[in-house]
């Protein structure tokens, strides 16, 4: 009834199975995210004609015999053929997944969730919670009419300058790797991001070379000095999502804000190439921030982002908690699971 499928070439044709799917679901995706000690999973469950895929990453939870599972970086969450009845499957779904946990000493759950997939919310009803973190901005590529009357006038007046001072180019080379990366570190260098997010060279190769999904660099060039102003690394699946992974912008040319036509000429390339969602995320954190505000200056469309906790086994994760307390006013109120709030 519940499979875990830990190989390449099984769980990609699993996930051929369903219409609804997106990069981060892709096997290629999960092994290029996980750490050593990290394993992924995905969980695939059948019963009466209806299928459900769950990507997961199981991690040991230090050396406590323990473990607990999550997901990659992005929107993953389950998949599910949707037929006449297949909600009827739900309480047995649910049983599977509780056993595997149960069996594989997995104190805890988490997963980030896809706005653009349906029916996750229903797949997951009453085991656990799922969250609202905050809102994510997206283009509606097969809205009939002119999407650029939807931009903001800041948005519209950067666009049609930039015309004049950058050509847009694109690329899947190392060379073409390197420099966004380039620009991409100088744009965390800036937020001070975390160092989870200083990708390296071949998480990038491994993408731009998956035969599943189209990952591509598009960059805004200056036409006077041929210098990479901005880039953008963007993943597309299925002729359905593009989604606005990566981006970042040189500090010389940050006042022209050339990343904005980056995207403008992704949307185009999107509408004429048929997708459905032009996805640009959210905030820092989730958070209505001013790289939100920036994002709904291209669109008034936007979706909650929703994760699914779940705890599995309440005494385990109430003992972790008091081994691995998480520091007073650390400001992660929330932060789930709780033990990991201060674990590397």
């Amino acid at each position: 009834m519940l499979e875990v499928i830990t190989h390449k070439n099984d769980w990609d044709r699993i996930v051929k199975r369903f219409g609804e799917i997106d990069f981060y679901h892709s096997f290629d995706y999960h092994k290029a995210n996980v750490k050593e000690d990290e394993t992924p999973v995905l969980l695939f469950y059948t019963s009466n004609g209806v299928s459900i895929a769950f990507p997961l990453v199981v991690r040991p939870i230090n050396d406590s015999g323990y473990f607990d599972v999550t997901s990659v970086y992005g929107y993953v969450g389950p998949l599910v053929t949707k037929i006449d009845g297949w909600k009827d499957t739900l309480s047995e779904w649910h049983q599977q997944l509780v056993i595997f946990f149960a069996k594989n000493r997995i104190v805890s759950a988490f997963s980030s969730m896809n706005p653009f997939i349906s029916e996750q919310n229903s797949l997951l009803l009453g085991l656990g919670e799922v969250e609202n973190l905050g809102r994510i901005v997206y283009l509606d590529l097969e809205k009939s009419g002119n999407h650029m009357k939807e931009y903001s006038q800041t948005t519209m007046r950067y666009v049609k300058r930039n015309q004049q001072l950058f050509d847009i180019l694109e690329g899947k080379t190392e060379k073409d790797a390197l420099l966004f990366m380039d620009i991409y570190y100088q744009t965390m260098d800036r937020i001070h991001a975390d160092p989870n997010y200083y990708f390296k060279l071949p998480y990038f190769m491994g993408l731009v070379q998956n035969d599943e999904f189209d990952a591509r660099f598009v960059f805004a060039v200056s036409k006077d000095s041929k210098e990479v102003a901005a880039g953008a690394f963007i993943v597309s699946t299925q002729n359905r999502i593009i989604q606005y992974h990566l981006s970042g912008t040189s500090d010389k040319y940050r006042h022209l804000s050339p990343i904005r036509t980056v995207i403008d000429h992704v949307r185009k390339l999107g509408v004429s190439n048929g997708h459905r969602y032009f996805n640009l995320g959210g905030g820092v954190g989730s958070k209505n921030d001013s790289l939100y505000e920036f994002k709904t200056s291209f669109s008034q469309n936007s979706v909650p982002f929703q994760v699914w906790k779940f705890i599995a086994d309440w005494e385990a994760y109430d003992r972790l908690c008091q081994k691995y307390p998480s520091e007073p006013n650390s400001g992660k109120p929330n932060y789930f699971p709780k033990y990991r709030s201060n674990l590397k």
